[in-house]
C-alpha cells in the first residue's frame, strides 16, 4: 500500500521535497493510515509532518476519546499536535449543520497550517469516498463539476494521497501492521444520505450489477476531471475576452457573442458568473443557469430575473448584465446660483454657471450646456431623476417622460439614477451630455445665455 500511495503522490504531484505537511487526523482508519504512511515516507521525501484534530463534539465522550487517541498517536510518532472543538453557538439559523461543520473544520485546518507554516494539508479521502461523492452528486442532479468528484489537489494546498487506495487496502494495512484506530459510530446512522449510499446503494450495485462499480465510478470521475478542466480553460478565455466586462459585483456580456458559444461553455460561464457573485461561491443550480440562458435567448430588453444572494440579471438591448443588487440610489438635489459654482459629490463634478453673450457660445464643447436665460423659470436646480419627470426634446412639439427618453436613448437602467438633470420651476430643461429642452434652447431671439460648465474634481 505504501508504494501505491507513493505512486499517487507522484502521479498528481501532491508533495515535494521539503514540504511542511499538516495531516488532518480524525482517529478513524483512513486518516490513521494516511498518517502512518506519510511517517514512513517522510524521511525519503524530506517531509516535515504536523498533526491536527478537529473535535466536532457530536458523540460526546466518544468524540473526546477520538481526540485523545489522535493526541497520543501524534505524541508516539514524535509529532507536534493541535486540536480544536466546534463552536455551535456561531451557527446561524437556516444553515445546514453538515455544511457548517465542514466549513468550521476547514477554517481550523487553515489556522493550524498557518501556525505551523505548513504549505500542504493532507486529507484521508480514499477510493470509496470518491465513488460515494460521485453517486451523491449524481442523485442531486449535478453536472460535470459535481460528477468529477473531489480533486487530488485543491487550491494548491489540500492533497489526498489515498484517493486511489481502497478501504479494504487501508484496513488490511492497519491490521497487518498492528495499528489501532477509532471507529465512528455516526457512520452507521442511516439518516445521512452519504451513509445510505455507503451501506446500501454501493453494496447493492456491486452485488446486482458490477462488482467493480467503485473503481468504475472513480475512473469516471478522473475522466470528467480532465474534461472539466478543458471547459474551465475555455470559460477563462471567454472571461478575458473583450466581449465580457467585469467589475466589482458586476458582469456585462455581449449577447450576440454569448449565443455563438457552445452550450457547454455558455452554461459553465453563466454558472461561474453567478457563483462569483455568491458569498460562498456555491448554491447555484441548473435551474438558475437555464433561467439565465433563457434571458439570453429571448429578445426582451428590460427583462430581469432576481436570483438568490440578491443577484439581479437583466437584458438591456444587446447586453446581459448580472450584478449584485446595489443599495437604493440616494436622491440628491442642489440649488444653482448664477453666477456661481455647485459641487455634486455623487458625480465627482463641479458645475460652474455664468451669463455670457450669445456670440461666445461654443456648441462643440460637450462638457458645457447653453440655455436661454430669459426662458428659465427660477429656481434652477441640479439633481437626479424623480417619478413623473418630463422633458420636451429639441424639435418635438410634445412632452416625453424622462423614463421613456432614457429608454429611447438606450441608457442602461442601472445608470439612470446617476444622470444629472437641470430642472427649473416647470420641467427638466437639460440632461447631462447636452440634451436640451426645446423650450429653453438658444434661438435668434435669445438675449442672455446661461452657461453651465461641467468639470471633474
Amino acid at each position: 500500500m505504501i508504494e501505491k500511495v507513493k505512486q499517487t503522490i507522484e502521479k498528481y504531484d501532491l508533495l515535494d521535497s521539503g514540504d511542511r505537511v499538516l495531516v488532518a487526523l480524525s482517529g478513524g482508519p483512513d486518516s490513521t493510515a494516511l498518517l502512518m504512511v506519510l511517517v514512513q515516507l517522510a524521511k525519503d521525501m524530506n517531509l516535515t509532518l504536523f498533526v491536527a484534530h478537529f473535535n466536532h463534539g457530536l458523540r460526546g465522550r466518544e468524540s473526546n476519546a477520538d481526540e485523545k487517541f489522535s493526541r497520543d498517536l501524534a505524541k508516539k510518532m514524535g509529532l507536534l499536535f493541535c486540536s480544536a472543538k466546534i463552536d455551535k453557538s456561531l451557527m446561524k439559523k437556516g444553515v445546514s449543520p453538515e455544511d457548517y461543520y465542514r466549513r468550521q473544520r476547514y477554517e481550523f485546518l487553515h489556522r493550524a497550517a498557518k501556525e505551523y507554516r505548513a504549505n500542504k494539508i493532507a486529507l484521508g479521502h480514499h477510493l470509496q469516498d470518491q465513488a460515494e461523492t460521485v453517486l451523491l452528486n449524481l442523485l442531486r442532479g449535478s453536472g460535470p463539476g459535481g460528477l468529477k468528484g473531489f480533486l487530488p489537489k485543491r487550491d494548491g494546498r489540500f492533497v489526498r494521497p489515498l484517493m486511489e487506495t481502497s478501504r479494504q487496502e487501508i484496513i488490511s494495512f492497519l491490521e497487518q501492521s498492528g495499528i489501532a484506530y477509532r471507529r465512528d459510530s455516526s457512520n452507521e446512522n442511516r439518516m445521512y444520505l452519504r451513509n445510505q449510499i455507503r451501506a446500501e446503494l454501493i453494496p447493492y450495485l456491486q452485488e446486482k450489477y458490477n462488482p467493480k462499480i467503485v473503481e468504475n465510478l472513480a475512473r469516471t470521475a478522473e475522466i470528467l476531471r480532465v474534461e472539466d478542466e478543458f471547459i474551465r480553460e475555455q470559460v477563462a478565455r471567454v472571461l478575458s475576452s473583450r466581449f465580457v466586462q467585469s467589475a466589482e459585483n458586476r458582469f456585462l456580456m455581449k449577447i450576440d457573442y454569448l449565443k455563438k458559444l457552445s452550450t457547454a461553455v455558455r452554461w459553465r460561464l453563466l454558472k461561474t458568473v453567478l457563483e462569483d457573485l455568491t458569498p460562498r461561491k456555491n448554491g447555484i443550480t441548473f435551474l438558475h443557469v437555464t433561467a439565465l440562458d433563457q434571458l439570453i435567448q429571448k429578445r426582451e430588453s428590460g427583462k430581469r430575473i432576481i436570483f438568490p444572494s440578491k443577484i439581479e440579471a437583466r437584458r438591456e438591448y444587446n447586453v446581459l448584465i448580472v450584478e449584485k443588487i446595489p443599495r437604493k440610489q440616494i436622491q440628491f438635489e442642489y440649488i444653482v446660483d448664477v453666477p456661481g459654482t455647485v459641487q455634486i459629490p455623487e458625480k465627482n463634478v463641479i458645475i460652474e454657471t455664468a451669463l455670457i453673450q450669445k456670440n461666445r457660445v461654443d456648441f462643440g464643447n460637450k462638457n458645457t450646456v447653453y440655455l436661454d436665460w430669459d426662458k428659465i423659470r427660477r429656481p434652477l436646480t441640479i439633481r437626479n431623476r424623480r417619478d413623473g419627470d418630463w422633458f420636451q426634446p429639441m424639435g418635438m412639439a410634445g412632452r416625453q417622460k424622462i423614463k421613456n427618453f432614457f429608454i429611447d436613448h438606450k441608457i442602461p437602467a442601472g445608470k439612470r439614477d446617476n444622470v444629472l438633470l437641470m430642472v427649473d420651476g416647470i420641467s427638466v430643461i437639460a440632461i447631462e451630455n447636452t440634451h436640451v429642452n426645446e423650450r429653453v434652447k438658444i434661438t435668434g431671439e435669445t438675449k442672455k445665455v446661461l452657461q453651465l460648465k461641467i468639470n471633474d474634481f
